[in-house]
C-alpha cells in the first residue's frame, strides 16, 4: 500500500474511533445557558460550575487542573447557544454546533462573524468567509478555510484543534485548518 493510502486509512480509523467515543460518552445534554455580551466585549462561552475536587496540597491541585481542563474540553465540544448584542443593540443568535478549537479562537471567530453580519445590510457570504479566513490566516498561520451559507454539506479533514462549525442567526459557518506541507524541491 502506498504512503498516501496508509495515511488516509489511518485518519479514517482515527475519525471513526473519535465518533464512536463521542456518541458513547455524550449523555443527554441539558438546555445550554444563554450568553449575553456587550458590543465592545467578546462573547463569553459560559462553563458549568466546577465540581469540588477533594484533597489538599500538590496532588489536589493537579487533579483540580485536570478536572478544569476536562470541563473546558467538554464545553467546547457541546453545542453552546446564546445571544450576542451588536453595536446597534440588535440581538444576534449564536450557536456553536461542533468544535475542536480552543475557546479563545472560538470567541474570536464568533466576534468577527457577528461584527461582519451586523455590518452588512444584506448577507454577503463570500465577504464573510473572506473576512474570517484572512483574519485567521494572518493571526494563526496559513491554510485556514471557511465555508459560509444557509444550506451546505461538507466532509472535511482538519488539523487537530482547528475546526469550528457554528451559526449566527440563520447563517452557518464552517471554519477549519488543514496541514500545510512544503513541496519537495526537484534537484
Amino acid at each position: 500500500m502506498d504512503p498516501a493510502s496508509e495515511e488516509l486509512e489511518r485518519r479514517s480509523r482515527y475519525l471513526s474511533a473519535l465518533v464512536r467515543r463521542t456518541k458513547l460518552a455524550d449523555p443527554p445534554q441539558p438546555e445550554p445557558e444563554v450568553v449575553e455580551a456587550k458590543a465592545d466585549v467578546e462573547p463569553e462561552l459560559k462553563a458549568p460550575p466546577r465540581p469540588h475536587v477533594g484533597g489538599e496540597g500538590k496532588g489536589g491541585k493537579e487533579e483540580a487542573a485536570k478536572a478544569e481542563e476536562k470541563e473546558r474540553t467538554a464545553v467546547a465540544v457541546k453545542a453552546v447557544r446564546g445571544e450576542v448584542k451588536t453595536a446597534e443593540g440588535r440581538k444576534v443568535a449564536v450557536c456553536v454546533r461542533a468544535a475542536d478549537m480552543p475557546l479563545p479562537l472560538q470567541r474570536r471567530a464568533v466576534r468577527i462573524a457577528v461584527e461582519a453580519v451586523a455590518a452588512m445590510p444584506r448577507l454577503e457570504s463570500k465577504r464573510l468567509a473572506l473576512a474570517l479566513k484572512k483574519d485567521f490566516d494572518t493571526t494563526y498561520g496559513p491554510a485556514w478555510h471557511c465555508i459560509v451559507g444557509t444550506s451546505f454539506g461538507s466532509y472535511v479533514t482538519h488539523s487537530l484543534g482547528g475546526f469550528l462549525y457554528f451559526s449566527v442567526d440563520k447563517v452557518y459557518i464552517l471554519l477549519f485548518r488543514t496541514a500545510v506541507q512544503p513541496l519537495a524541491q526537484p534537484q
